[in-house]
């Protein structure tokens, strides 16, 4: 293996060959010149991470309101507590569930897509049978052949509540508008969300006495995209340069703006029944007639003697009232 392939007297023929011309150094085609081909490596759409750091401190908030809400919907003292998050695909996600669930199907805006709460049949029973006053020791038996419809609406209501509490959670994140696109139920034939979209599953336990039941809020990641670094603790860096670009612009324009200049020459206390019978003619006495102090816009910034220049009421300014007469 240590033996050289050409000999040295070989390398030496054939270097003299192919400067000689002797050794062709192209196919019959032609030469073979390599080429350089250009390839862009665009920006990634998203982050697919098992780590939401703060999707799950929203999600701590979100239990925590949702559980005051519900318990006056079921006029029942309910606990809601966060679970974890899992990244999968909404296929794997679905058939992990062996029993049939009413998936209530809701849009955010300003995100783009639908998201869904994913409601199984367990938790369903119980919800109802608290919701009409039953004991949830010994719940209704279910159908397996789908939910009634009496069960879709109390389970609607209860997947309201929990949107109410969604908006109020995220509200130091976004304004989300959200709204109920439709009721599923599992077994039907609905593509409610792309079998290989890549989801997270935000998975809340309820309560009622000694039984906890999950129930699941299912975000698309294509959907939770603008919000993805944010929700990954990733800290937002700023570009100095493009700072100091706008600082220049706005120290530029900032002189060319206008403003609505007003005065205040004078002030006087009247008492209500003064007020009342004031009639045309009547004269008010003022303080200070002789001072008067410019505003701008709300903003008090200079005062002076009050008094008439070329044929107009002026203030003469002497004083300004800003910290810095240059700003």
């Amino acid at each position: 293996m240590n033996d050289p392939i050409i000999s040295d007297d070989e390398k030496n023929a054939l270097l003299e060959g192919v400067e000689s011309g002797d050794v062709e150094v192209q196919s019959s085609t032609g030469p073979r010149y390599a080429q350089v081909t250009k390839f862009s490596i665009p920006p990634r759409n998203c982050i697919i991470s098992n780590s939401f750091p703060r999707l799950q401190k929203l999600n701590r908030n979100l239990a925590g309101a949702f559980g005051k809400s519900v318990s006056a919907l079921l006029n029942e003292k309910v606990d809601v507590l966060p679970g974890e998050l899992d990244v999968d695909t909404w296929a794997e996600f679905t058939g992990r569930s062996q029993s049939p669930a009413i998936i209530f199907e809701f849009s955010a805006s300003p995100m783009s897509g639908t998201a869904v709460v994913y409601v199984q049949a367990e938790i369903v029973r119980y919800l109802v049978e608290t919701f009409y006053g039953g004991s949830i020791a010994q719940p209704a038996r279910h159908s397996a052949d789908g939910f009634t419809q009496g069960e879709r609406n109390v389970t609607a209501l209860f997947c309201e509540e929990f949107l109410r509490a969604v908006t109020g959670s995220w509200q130091g994140l976004a304004e989300l508008a959200t709204q109920r696109v439709g009721v599923h139920q599992s077994i039907d034939i609905v593509e409610v969300l792309e079998s290989g979209a890549d989801i997270v599953s935000c998975k809340f336990d309820v309560q009622l006495d000694d039984v906890a039941l999950p129930f699941y809020l299912v975000w698309p990641v294509a959907m939770l995209a603008p919000f993805i670094p944010v929700l990954e603790g990733q800290k937002q860096t700023r570009d100095a340069a493009e700072d100091a670009r706008w600082e220049q612009v706005l120290r530029a324009r900032l002189p060319e703006a206008t403003v609505s200049l007003t005065s205040c020459t004078g002030r006087a206390q009247l008492s209500l029944r003064k007020v009342a019978n004031l009639a045309a003619g009547d004269i008010i006495d003022l303080e200070q007639p002789r001072r008067g102090t410019v505003f701008a816009g709300p903003v008090p910034v200079l005062s002076g003697r009050f008094g008439v220049h070329d044929g107009r009421y002026a203030v003469e300014a002497s004083e300004w009232l800003t910290q810095s007469s240059s700003q």
